[in-house]
Formats: structure tokens, C-alpha cells, sequence
């Protein structure tokens, strides 16, 4: 989880001249200092800070998991060369004026789902309540009692927490950018965390296999295997072309993925005629949407090696398109011309396991079951977290820690002598 450790700073530094800005927080207990200088402007500063900050607040799905980071992509020559339009300070800012500026702000700035997913919690959670109202007449009491109001509704923390960050991130903004006097919100306080740990739900080695004997479909055979003896994410898996399969290393390129998730509901991107159905960028057809875009963080860029078992059953996949389904070396594995579908993948899914008598998971419970699998096989945990493309260990031991048994009956043994 990712808190800030203080109000960030912007300044200038009078030995040379320059603007910078310094922004220190704690993720997972550790304290991060990080400071950007060479800025030409004091806007210059407060938006590349600004930038930098919406990616730490909403590049994550799940605001009480490890937040993976990446240092925005605008470079000191650029800011140097950006301009803010100056908002005249306003004290009749309404609510949802700053919303919509916000959205584009972030829309610029942002991979297509983390708009979607920070603009819909502000749009179904905060504007009803709030959005006629000017912001600098929000009280902590009225805040209070709105979220007494998100409580009442039964969400679990995870979404609470994304509410709460959706709402802080945007004051934020108008704090910078409209000189509003404080975070109302963020003096308030996130949600209390009161939900029982669910257990994570995955497949054991002998469930998998009952699991792919119930599999008549050779294409969901192999999309199921890859999953599984690779740990891959399911975008980054529908993403992949023949391209980045190299059969002579064994190994398969993590390097896209792919959404679905475009930035506003019914909003349809524009987009040139691709020179493939794989190229970066939205895909518009009359079948289906999807937008090709990068992996998910720099870690997730990754060479992944396959089992041989895995590189036979893709040699054989490849065969067989070739005499039967069509195949260009740009085109998708698991698709063709076009990526196979997510609702499709989820009802084949299902319908798999209450034919094998194994329980219901979700696609990205068979990542879970794959580093389980290897956990508890006695695998370095440290070459687990780099075949899952986490951005260091402490993720994955976070995440997968109580998946250890066996481990934990290691630990037993050892303790247990006579005394």
C-alpha cells in the first residue's frame, strides 16, 4: 500500500535557478524520497509533480495492494516546455466542473482502465452527492457522513479504498491547480479496513490436471496450459502474437497486453487502420473493441521460459493453424486475426471445471495457482517473483505468503525437537 509521508513539495532551487519538486511517501513500509530538479517553470514543476502523483494514486486497481510504480513518462526537456493554463482561483469551483477537468487531465496521462476505473468511482460515488457544490464548502462533517453512506452499501475495502482514492486524487489537483486551501477529504481519512482476509482460491497440481483431462477444445487446451505453466496475466497472454514465441529458446516475450476497458462508458476511440490486428492502439471492428498497449510495468516486461510440455502442445497450436485456421506470424496465438474474447474464456472456464468436479476459479486464480504450484514444489521465491513480472520480491511474498504450507511444515520440523 502506498501513503504519502507528507504534502508534496515544489520549489526552487536558488543556486541554479531551476524549479523542482519532492514528493516522499512509504510503500509497504518503505520510505521513499524521490526529487525531480531542471524545471525551467514553476508549472513546469507543479505538473509534472502533479503527473507523477496521479500515477501514484491511480495506476492501481486495488488500493490496498503493492502499487507497482513507474516514473512518468514526460522528460525534464518536455516540462520544460509544457504550459499549464491558468485558472483564474476561483472560490466557486463546483464539484463536478473540477471533475471534468480532472478526467481530461488524467486522460492524457493515464493507460485507458485506470481512467475508466478513477473517473467511474468519481462519477457514480461522489458527484450524485456532490456535484453542485462548491468544493471549498465541502466540511469534513459532510464527509464524514457520505462515507457512512458508502459503508451502508457494502462494498468491500478494496473498492472503499478506491472511492477514497479516486475523491483525494482529485482535490489534490485542484489544490495545485486552483490554489484550494485543503485536502477536506484526505484530513478526513480513508475507510477502515474491517473485511475478513478471503482465502485465495486456486488450483493444486492434481485439480489443474483433472481439470485439462475435462478439456475437448484443442485451442482452450493450450490457452489454459499457457496460463498455468506460465503464470502469464491474461492480457498479457491475449496480447501475445507468434512473433513473440521463440521456439528455439523455449521461451515466450512479454512485451503488450492487451484492454478492454476504454476510458468513458460508451466512448469509442479513434483510431487509424492498423498494418495488423496486433499493432499498439485502440481496435474497433464490428465484433469486438480492444486496445493493444504496453504491459503493465516495467518489470512486466519479461523473457518467460516454457516447460517443454508447453512448447510441444504451442508447436502442434501452430501446426494447426496453419492448415486450418489461417496464420500470419503477427497474428495472435490464442485468437487469430482477432483475440479470443474474455466472456467466451470465462464461460469455457466454468464449463471445463463443472465437467472435471473441480471448483470455480477465476481466469487470473490460475496466475495464483501457477506461483503456488511453484512455491510449494520448493522454487526460489526470488525467480518466482521475476517469471511473474512483480516489481520485487516483497509483492510476491505479500501476495502469496500464506500459500505456503509446505513450507510452513518445513519451519515445524525444524522446531520441533526433544527439548
Amino acid at each position: 500500500m502506498i501513503k504519502l509521508a507528507a504534502e508534496p513539495i515544489v520549489s526552487k532551487d536558488n543556486k541554479t535557478g531551476k524549479w523542482y519538486f519532492r514528493i516522499k511517501y512509504y510503500e509497504d513500509g518503505e520510505y521513499h524520497d524521490i526529487r525531480k530538479r531542471g524545471f525551467g517553470t514553476k508549472k513546469a514543476a507543479r505538473l509534472a509533480e502533479a503527473e507523477f502523483e496521479t500515477i501514484l494514486l491511480n495506476e492501481s486497481d486495488t488500493p490496498n495492494e503493492h502499487i507497482e510504480l513507474d516514473v512518468p513518462s514526460v522528460s525534464i526537456n518536455q516540462a520544460q516546455e509544457l504550459t499549464v493554463k491558468e485558472e483564474p482561483i476561483s472560490h466557486k469551483l463546483l464539484v463536478k466542473d473540477l471533475y471534468e477537468e480532472y478526467v481530461k487531465y488524467i486522460s492524457s496521462r493515464l493507460k485507458a482502465g485506470s481512467v475508466r476505473s478513477a473517473s467511474d468511482v468519481l462519477r457514480l460515488f461522489v458527484l450524485p452527492d456532490f456535484g453542485d457544490r462548491e468544493v471549498e464548502s465541502l466540511t469534513p462533517q459532510e464527509i464524514r457522513e457520505w462515507q457512512e453512506r458508502i459503508i451502508a452499501k457494502g462494498f468491500g475495502y478494496k473498492y472503499k479504498a478506491k472511492i477514497y482514492c479516486g475523491f483525494t486524487a482529485m482535490l489534490n489537483y485542484g489544490i495545485k491547480f486552483h490554489d484550494l486551501k485543503e485536502n477536506v477529504v484526505s484530513r478526513v481519512g480513508n475507510f477502515k479496513n474491517t473485511d475478513r482476509k478471503k482465502e485465495m482460491l486456486f488450483w493444486t497440481e492434481e485439480e489443474f490436471k483433472q481439470f485439462y483431462a475435462a478439456i475437448d477444445d484443442d485451442l482452450f487446451r493450450v490457452y489454459f496450459s499457457f496460463l498455468y505453466l506460465t503464470g502469464c496475466r491474461k492480457g498479457e497472454s491475449l496480447a501475445l502474437t507468434w512473433n513473440d514465441i521463440d521456439f528455439v529458446r523455449k521461451e515466450v516475450r512479454i512485451n503488450k497486453s492487451l484492454n478492454r476497458k476504454q476510458k468513458s462508458q460508451g466512448m469509442k476511440e479513434p483510431t487509424s487502420i492498423p498494418l495488423a490486428s496486433s499493432d499498439l492502439g485502440w481496435h474497433i471492428s464490428a465484433s469486438r473493441s480492444y486496445e493493444i498497449t504496453t504491459p503493465k510495468n516495467k518489470s512486466s516486461y519479461r523473457n518467460v521460459l516454457m516447460p517443454m510440455n508447453l512448447v510441444k502442445m504451442l508447436w502442434e497450436h501452430q501446426k494447426r493453424c496453419k492448415e486450418e485456421y489461417g496464420y500470419r506470424s503477427d497474428w495472435f496465438v490464442f485468437g487469430g486475426e482477432e483475440p479470443l474474447s474474455d466472456q467466451t474464456i470465462r464461460r469455457r472456464l466454468n464449463e471445463y471445471a463443472d465437467k472435471a468436479g473441480v471448483k470455480r476459479i477465476r481466469v487470473h486464480d490460475i496466475r495464483h495457482s501457477h506461483a503456488s504450484l511453484l512455491i510449494n514444489k520448493g522454487q526460489n521465491i526470488l525467480i518466482v517473483s521475476q517469471r511473474l513480472g512483480h516489481s520485487d520480491v516483497t509483492q510476491t511474498l505479500n501476495t502469496y505468503s500464506h500459500l505456503m504450507p509446505n513450507v510452513q511444515r518445513q519451519i515445524i520440523n525444524a522446531l520441533d525437537f526433544e527439548m
